[in-house]
């Protein structure tokens, strides 16, 4: 019975939304991110990485963060919704459209695992998120979680978009952006009332955020997950809820290096010992059905699938196929032992197409390149059910939220 909650949520005025709205800031060049600083006074570039906080870290740039974001507030570039409301986003490009319910989710939630993950989170990144609300007092972000499909949502969301929404811009990315404010009593009772027959929800993207969000939460509690009715804004974090049926899974391709004592005829034999595969010449290998991964070597494409018996069909981790790639030839063949660490793995969002990565082998940057099938959403909800962890960058989740559109103030509701 997963809990949201609406909240007076602090955002950029109607005509100043789409000039606000930001990209994470680590996807624009330098040269973007110049001219962004440089000629868009309203970006929220501005408040995330403010002018003078280049050399600054840790308490420092945080303090400055902060500076920034009041300095917006006294200017009237940003304003505070004047009763709680939920927020009905959507975000659409090409044939893809997401769209969801933009809410505060209990910390008690993350703590009693009604909020499943699938993926580890490093402490010092905890800690270091922690500190950076701690400091900032912003949830600029929401993370990204989704849930079994339910018709009152769909029905809800559906009415807002009938209307007219208070923000609709298209950024450069060709990226069209609409959000609905709901703050009738009788809307925000049925989507809680409809959240609450849930089991629980999974983090799509965002186990730091959630991470981070809890232990600041606890904290404030004095260690307590839960217990008092009085509760704090701190007990919740800011959430973008989109159903299952409407979340998109890419992979991550793998480029490696081995060494030059092993030729690429003799990796394509070690392959076989595993694998059954098939060559397709110069047609590049793009898979969507499990157990089929491309393979990219010497200029030519292979499509290997896992042999029977060298996998456990009953184990929902071991099973998929990045996993299959971590054991089975990354670990037995090239000796890798932390993919996330071992300078011979590089990870490349599929989201930047298989021609970036066969550009990289082409150019001697890599020997081979892998495209594994996207993870399937029950795959990765069979995955946190089990309280199990996927391989690093098993999944590139869409839609990315932009920041600064909604944020929730860790301050007061």
């Amino acid at each position: 019975m997963p809990h949201i909650i609406p909240f007076r949520a602090i955002r950029p005025e109607r005509s100043k939304a789409a000039l606000t709205a930001t990209r994470s800031y680590i996807t624009y060049t330098d040269e973007e991110r110049e001219d962004k600083l440089k000629n868009n006074p309203y970006s929220f570039m501005r408040i995330i990485h403010p002018p003078g906080s280049e050399k600054l870290s840790g308490e420092e740039k945080f303090l400055k963060v902060r500076e920034a974001f009041l300095n917006y507030l006294q200017e009237g570039d940003l304003i505070k919704e004047d009763q709680p409301a939920f927020y009905i986003y959507e975000q659409s490009y090409g044939n893809h459209i997401f769209k969801g319910i933009i809410a505060g989710i209990s910390v008690d939630d993350y703590n009693n695992g009604k909020i499943k993950k699938h993926e580890h989170t490093l402490t010092n990144r905890e800690k270091m998120f922690k500190e950076y609300l701690q400091t900032t007092q912003l949830n600029a972000e929401p993370v990204l979680l989704t849930y079994s499909r339910q018709k009152e949502i769909d029905d809800c969301i559906a009415r807002y978009e009938q209307t007219r929404p208070e923000y609709e811009f298209t950024t450069t990315d060709h990226h069209t952006h609409k959000l609905w404010i709901v703050q009738k009593r009788e809307d925000i009772d049925l989507l809680q009332n409809a959240f609450r027959k849930l089991d629980s929800v999974y983090i799509a993207d965002g186990h730091h955020r959630s991470a981070s969000s809890a232990l600041l939460g606890n904290e404030k509690r004095g260690g307590a997950q839960s217990g008092s009715d009085q509760k704090l804004p701190t007990d919740y974090f800011s959430a973008y809820l989109i159903s299952d049926h409407n979340l998109e899974i890419k992979p991550f391709y793998r480029g490696v290096k081995f060494k030059k004592t092993l030729s690429p005829d003799a990796f394509l034999k070690q392959i076989k010992k595993s694998f059954d595969v098939e060559c397709k010449n110069e047609t590049p290998v793009e898979p969507v059905e499990t157990h089929k991964t491309g393979l990219y070597i010497e200029g030519l494409w292979y499509e290997i699938s896992p042999k029977k018996g060298t996998y456990d069909e009953n184990n929902p981790v071991e099973i998929l196929d990045c996993h299959i790639l971590s054991t089975r030839i990354f670990r037995d063949i090239l000796g890798v032992k932390d993919e996330k660490t071992d300078a011979n793995i590089q990870f490349i969002p599929a989201v930047n197409g298989v021609q970036s990565m066969v550009d990289c082998v082409n150019r001697g940057e890599y020997k081979a390149g892998f495209v594994p099938p996207p993870v399937k959403v029950d795959q990765l909800k069979k995955v946190a059910d089990h309280n199990l962890i996927m391989p690093p960058k098993s999944t590139w989740v869409e839609p990315k939220l932009r920041s600064g559109l909604v944020i929730y103030d860790i301050n007061e509701f």
